[in-house]
Order: C-alpha cells, then structure tokens, then sequence
C-alpha cells in the first residue's frame, strides 16, 4: 500500500454517435479526444478510515469506490484483512473537477479515477477497461471516455453488440500536438444527464444500418484521412459534418442539430470565420473548435471576446495522448 497517490486524467470530448435505438447490430459508437485541460484530479493518502473531503462531487466518488470495492471483496479481505468499505484506510480530496454536464465526460473521468486511484494505492493490478468501467456502472452507451481514460488521443468506438459489455475500440492514434482545441461553454445552460438523458434516448427516432453506415463512412473516408495526413482541412470539415448529421439524430430533443440556438448561432460564427473544424461534444453545451496552433486559437479567441454577444467561458487546451497520469509515494522513496 502506499502512503500517498494522485491520479490526473484528461477530460473528453465526444463529436457524436454512429447510431442510437435498436434497428442496428451495434449500437452507439462514435468518435471521439481527450484533453489536457479541465482534468480530474484525485488525491490519496494513508488515514485510520475511509474518508472523502467535502466537494459537490464527493457523493460520486463515493459511489464509484463503492461499486469498486464491491467487485474486489475478496482480495481485499485475504491481503489487506478489509471486508467493509468503511475499513479503507484512506482519505481522498478531490483536487480538481472538469464543469458537470457539459460535454467534457467529467462523471465517467471521476469514477474511473476515482476507481483506478484506489486500485493503485492498494498496488493492485490495474483490470482491463472493460472490467473496471462496467464494475463502477460506466460505458453503458459510448465507450470513448472509458477508453481514453487509458490510452488518450484520438479513438473510434466501434458501437456495443448486445453481448459486450464495453463497445471494442475500433481505433486510437495521437492527435498532432501542435493543433490547438478551443472550447467554448455558455454560461448558462448544461447538457442532460442521469435520468434525463436516460428519457431523452428512449425517445428518439431509431437510426437504420444505411444511416449508420454514412456516419462510419465519414470518419473513415474524411475524418482520418485528414487527422493521418495532419491535413486539418479535411479533418475539420469531416468533423463538422459529422458532429452535425449526428446532431440531427437528436433534433426531436435538442429542437436542430445543437443544444439550443444559441450554441448553432456560435457553430455558424466560427465557421464563417473560416474556421472547418467546429462542432458540439456530446449534449453539450460546450462548443469546440480546432485550430492549426497557439497563434490561430489566440485569434479566435480575440474574436469571441470582442464580437460573441453571450457570456462564455472560454479554454484554449491541446489533445492528451496519454490518457491517465499517477504519481506517487512509499516508505521506501521517502
């Protein structure tokens, strides 16, 4: 066991879904980066019991360790001599949080890091993805953030047959470091979740296999083309287009191919700026936009400040190829 552990992972953005209801073989899949900014910290020292420090995210952390110790009773009990949660021997402070339902992945990052944290202060081994996302009740739809929260980049999930219980990653490869991402989030307004997303999937039209074949026709024949050429042309108007058909999927809730007219309104500014590589994660509300480096973004940047009308928090940040970082210490380093 160590004597202290913090674990930082990256935060995702989702460009949309293969397909949603059950028409198709495989259902969700979908592409989607991880980011080097907002990233989810959790912190973990020796205690005499379990204690999580007050945050507004703790009760789902708490949650996640549970669920987590739940699938790992009996290693536990025969290495450790611990058979009630209440018995870890460890306090967590959670340091940093992305902002909640707003496309950045931020419930499916904490609980896998809060997961992988503890995992790794017992100096257990580290299960697959699939074992520890499902343990703590994550990837039941898309498994990009499940996925980059190991390995980074950029990934393509390839969709969830009824027998899997993580949709396969169909591919990962790094991002160019130099692009720069801007995300853009309205200061009022986020995107669903929990109970309400849950509503909203059961109400949308059922997407057919042609339909989701175009979808994967994108990717293949736009999108990574570019991103492997490091042609940013191609690539930002293969997202584009992609992030927009998949929006329409959900127009019947969102009423248009984004959360709200004033994210469109933001889309379409950008994009008359020349801008191809522009899009929504997930249900949003945040906006993205990818440029060619640290100059492009800055410019972008100057411009929504002088010229966007509504209020928003705006972050410039890069992708994150490597997925989840640790550092920590021992006795014996000390």
């Amino acid at each position: 066991m160590l004597d202290q552990l913090i674990v930082s992972a990256p935060s995702r953005l989702h460009f949309g879904l293969f397909s949603v209801g059950k028409n198709v073989k495989r259902r969700f899949g979908g592409a989607g980066l991880m980011i080097d900014q907002a990233r989810t910290e959790i912190e973990i020292t020796q205690s005499s019991h379990f204690e999580i420090l007050p945050h507004r995210d703790a009760l789902s952390c708490q949650k996640a360790v549970a669920a987590w110790f739940d699938s790992l009773k009996v290693p536990l009990k025969n290495d450790f001599s611990i058979d009630q949660l209440k018995q870890l021997p460890l306090k967590i402070s959670i340091n940093a949080t992305p902002p909640r339902h707003s496309g950045f992945g931020s419930g499916t990052q904490l609980a896998l890091a809060a997961a992988f944290a503890v995992n790794s202060f017992f100096e257990l081994p580290v299960p697959p993805p699939e074992e520890i996302a499902v343990s703590i009740g994550r990837g039941k739809r898309s498994a990009i953030g499940s996925h980059g929260f190991f390995k980074g980049g950029f990934l393509v999930d390839r969709g969830k047959l009824s027998t899997d219980l993580l949709a396969p990653l169909d591919f990962q490869v790094d991002f160019p470091q130099n692009w720069r991402i801007v995300t853009m989030i309205p200061q009022n307004g986020s995107g669903l979740s929990g109970n309400q997303e849950l509503d909203a999937f059961s109400k949308l039209p059922q997407t057919t296999q042609r339909e989701r074949q175009q979808m994967i026709d994108i990717v293949r024949n736009q999108v990574l083309p570019g991103l492997l050429k490091t042609d940013l042309d191609t690539f930002g108007e293969g997202i584009f287009e992609f992030g927009r058909k998949s929006g329409m999927m959900f127009s019947q809730i969102q009423k248009g191919p984004y959360y709200g007219a004033e994210a469109e309104s933001l889309v379409n500014e950008i994009r008359g700026l020349g801008i191809r590589g522009v899009g929504q994660s997930s249900w949003g509300p945040c906006i993205f936009a990818v440029l060619k480096n640290d100059c492009e973004a800055d410019d972008l940047i100057t411009w929504l400040e002088l010229n966007h009308e509504a209020p928003l928090s705006i972050n410039k940040c890069r992708a994150d190829n490597q997925g989840v970082r640790t550092v920590q210490t021992n006795r014996a380093q000390r």
